[in-house]
Parts: structure tokens; sequence; C-alpha cells
């Protein structure tokens, strides 16, 4: 089996495009491919540190004063819930009170419309009354 570089050269035109280095023949391919396989292995490795260097970074955290900082968080929208829930019941029992107000309000103006409107009554008949006698008068002046 002979070499392809070798059967390259003894056609005419074709010449080997081998180059030679550290006494050793590779191709522009081979070059190639070897500087590929070189550059995916450096990168690799430059990933894997920065990864290192962030997992130091989550490892240096502190957990208890991140659990302390929730806890503290915890408690404050407790204490903000309990507070809500006795504003709703504030508010639910001044609704209650306003309602109460209301009724005995209309209850009274109810009350004092009736009552004017007796009161109204009475006035007419009464200044017809004064009218009629005020009316004989006019008519008969001698007969009181």
């Amino acid at each position: 089996m002979a070499d392809l570089g070798d059967k390259l050269d003894d056609i005419e035109g074709l010449a080997d495009k081998r180059l030679s280095l550290f006494g050793l023949r590779f191709t522009p391919t081979q070059l190639g491919a070897a500087f590929a396989l070189l550059s995916t292995v450096i990168g690799g490795l430059y990933g894997a540190f920065l990864m290192y260097q962030r997992v130091e970074e989550v490892a240096s955290l502190d957990i208890g004063s991140f659990e302390q900082r929730m806890e503290l968080i915890n408690q404050k929208i407790d204490n903000q819930e309990k507070l809500l829930s006795s504003i709703e019941g504030n508010l639910r029992d001044t609704k209650q009170l306003t309602y109460d107000i209301e009724k005995r309000v209309n209850d009274r103006v109810v009350y004092f419309e009736g009552k004017l409107a007796k009161n109204e009554v009475k006035l007419e008949y009464e200044i017809k009354k004064i009218e009629d006698k005020l009316q004989k008068a006019l008519d008969n002046p001698l007969a009181n």
C-alpha cells in the first residue's frame, strides 16, 4: 500500500501540500482538526474554571443570615396579615354601625314627617276656622 502523498507527487501538477513541523509532516486538514480539538479543550477548561468560580461564590454565601432575614420577613408578613384582619373587622363593625345609625335617622325622619303632616292638617283646620270666624265678623260686625 503506497502513501497517497507519494502517489500525488507522481501525478503531474499536484504537489504534496504537507507541512513539516517538529520533524513530523502534516496536511492542512490535519492542522485544522488539531487546532479545532485544541480550541475545544481550552474552551472547555475555561468554562469549567468559570463554573468552579461560581460554585465557590455560592459555597461562600452565609446561609444562616439568609435564613434569619427570611424569618424576619415572615414575621413582618404575619404581623401585616394580623393588622389587615383587624382593620377588616373594624371596617365591618363601622359599616354595621353606619347602617344602624342610618336606619335610626330614617326612622326619625319618617316619624317627624308623620307628625309634621298631622300638624299641617291641624294648622289648615285652625286656619280655616279662623278664616270662617273672620269672614263672619266681616259679614256681620254686630253679630258678636
